[in-house]
C-alpha cells in the first residue's frame, strides 16, 4: 500500500469512525469538523503535512499520463512553476486543483489553497452539489460566489515534477492539508484577498 494511502486512509478513518449511520451524507463541511477533533499520532501528522511530505509520500503519475488521462472532476497536486511568475502578485508553487476543463497546452481548475479551510468546505460541498454525479461544467458553477479567486490556468509545460492523484473518496479529506506554498506572499494576505472578491 502506498504511503500517501496509507497516510489519508488512516485520517479518513479516524473521521469517518464513530456511531453516525453509513447513510448519512458526510459533506466537507461536515470532515472539517471531524478533522479538528482528530488527536494522537494522526493529529500530529496531518497538522505538520507539509508540500514536500505529502509530495515525497504520495505515489504520482507522470505530467504526460496527466495530460492525457486526467478525468475532469479529479483533484490533483503538482509542483508548479508560472510562465509569467515575475508579474504575478503571488502564486502557489504547490496547487491542489479540481481539473474543469483541458485543452492542447493548458487546463483550467479550482485550486482550493486559494482559500482558507473553511470556505474549501463550503465550496467543495457547493460545486459537488451543483453538478451532482456528473461533470463540473462551468455553466452550472459559475455563479457560487467562493469560487472566483480559485479558478487558474495552467500550463502542462510548466508542471515541475510528477502528479498526485487524489482519489475520489478522500477528497474532503486532502483539501484540509495545509500543502499551500505561496510565492510573493503571505496565506493569510491571499486568503484576505480571496475574501474580498467574494463578499
Amino acid at each position: 500500500m502506498a504511503i500517501q494511502e496509507s497516510f489519508l486512509s488512516k485520517v479518513s478513518d479516524a473521521v469517518r469512525g464513530g456511531t453516525v449511520g453509513q447513510e448519512v451524507k458526510r459533506s466537507a463541511k461536515w470532515f472539517q469538523d471531524k478533522i479538528k477533533g482528530l488527536k494522537g499520532e494522526v493529529k500530529n501528522r496531518f497538522s505538520s503535512t507539509n508540500a514536500a511530505k505529502f509530495y515525497r509520500e504520495s505515489e504520482k503519475i507522470s505530467d504526460a499520463v496527466f495530460q492525457k488521462r486526467a478525468s475532469l472532476g479529479d483533484l490533483f497536486c503538482y509542483y508548479y512553476n508560472p510562465k509569467y511568475r515575475k508579474t504575478l502578485p503571488y502564486y502557489d508553487m504547490f496547487p491542489m486543483i479540481m481539473l474543469l476543463s483541458a485543452e492542447k497546452e493548458t487546463f483550467l481548475g479550482i485550486n482550493f489553497h486559494y482559500l482558507r479551510p473553511k470556505w474549501r468546505a463550503i465550496l467543495l460541498d457547493r460545486v459537488t452539489a451543483k453538478i451532482g454525479g456528473g461533470l463540473p461544467r462551468w455553466r452550472k458553477i459559475r455563479n457560487i460566489k467562493q469560487i472566483a479567486p480559485t479558478i487558474k490556468r495552467y500550463r502542462y509545460d510548466h508542471i515541475m515534477r510528477k502528479v498526485i492523484p487524489i482519489e475520489e473518496d478522500e477528497q474532503e479529506i486532502a483539501i484540509f492539508l495545509p500543502t499551500e506554498r505561496f510565492k510573493k506572499s503571505g496565506k493569510a494576505k491571499v486568503w484576505t484577498e480571496s475574501e474580498r472578491k467574494f463578499g
